[in-house]
């Protein structure tokens, strides 16, 4: 059974995915990270998980839904989070994971979230900056 962590909180996109938004959400996490699973789904939302193979070999993997693009919330801030931001925040996930730094306990969820933030801010800082001139 995998384990979940669902990070992208109410408030975001709910809307179908044209296949142009799909594509350009694929990209953005190949763009950002190409080593690391990620697969859609329509119905799903937003989630880093750790599956297990039959082999009993664990993988993390993403799987995204509508929720990767931002919503209209105004009560959640985290609804308005952009795209690649929150693939970096996914595949901040992962890393997390991979290297034994992600927090187990359940009960700490929003300390492991907010860490995971900011390691994605650090890790991908140079993707995730607009500049304007």
């Amino acid at each position: 059974m995998p384990t979940e962590k669902w990070s992208l909180l109410a408030g975001r996109n709910r809307a179908p995915l044209s296949p142009d938004e799909i594509r350009r959400a694929t990209n953005t996490f190949l763009g950002l990270e190409n080593t690391v699973n990620t697969l859609y789904d329509p119905t799903g939302r937003t989630v880093f998980r750790v599956s297990r193979e039959v082999s009993g070999q664990e993988f993390g993997e993403i799987i995204f839904g509508p929720d990767i693009y931002p919503g209209s919330s105004v009560v959640d801030p985290n609804s308005a989070l952009g795209l690649k931001a929150a693939a970096a925040h996914e595949l901040t996930h992962y890393h997390r994971w991979t290297d034994k730094t992600a927090l187990p306990d359940d009960s700490m969820e929003h300390l492991d979230e907010a860490l995971t933030s900011l390691h994605a801010i650090m890790r991908y800082a140079r993707d995730l900056v607009m500049l304007s001139f």
